[in-house]
């Protein structure tokens, strides 16, 4: 990341990378934690991304997000990674929560000439139950 990317601390303070100080490292991974200059408020390296507020090392989670994303079961990747469910459950949420962020962000005034939806409406059409009499 170049160093005149501006980021933004968990209060809405928009800052240039170059001027965040590490305040201290913590956990048994060494994380950085910076402090904001306008506000002084502390934050971690990973306050905004997919993996804060979880214990578990990114790669496992990034692991349980592509199980998930290929089609297994929140148990199912339980039990693959060695993780307890709610977990799984927390780690799903959050990486929606997230996705739906950067989609805010990043599709906007996005004007659509063409667009196909067959593959969209076989999945939808595939799980849709028929009942007939």
């Amino acid at each position: 990341m170049s160093e005149d990317a501006e980021i933004g601390c968990p209060n809405g303070c928009i800052v240039k990378r170059s001027q965040l100080r590490v305040s201290h490292y913590y956990g048994p991974r060494r994380r950085a934690r910076y402090r904001c200059p306008e506000c002084h408020r502390q934050f971690s390296e990973r306050c905004s991304s997919v993996f804060a507020g979880f214990h578990t090392d990114d790669a496992t989670i990034y692991r349980v997000l592509k199980a998930l994303c290929e089609g297994n079961g929140i148990r199912a990747a339980a039990r693959i990674f060695d993780i307890n469910r709610k977990t799984g459950e927390r780690i799903l949420d959050q990486a929606a929560v997230h996705c739906q962020k950067v989609s805010e962000k990043l599709i906007k005034n996005y004007h659509l000439k063409e667009c196909q939806m067959d593959e969209l409406w076989s999945f939808v059409k595939k799980r849709k139950r028929v009942y007939r009499c």
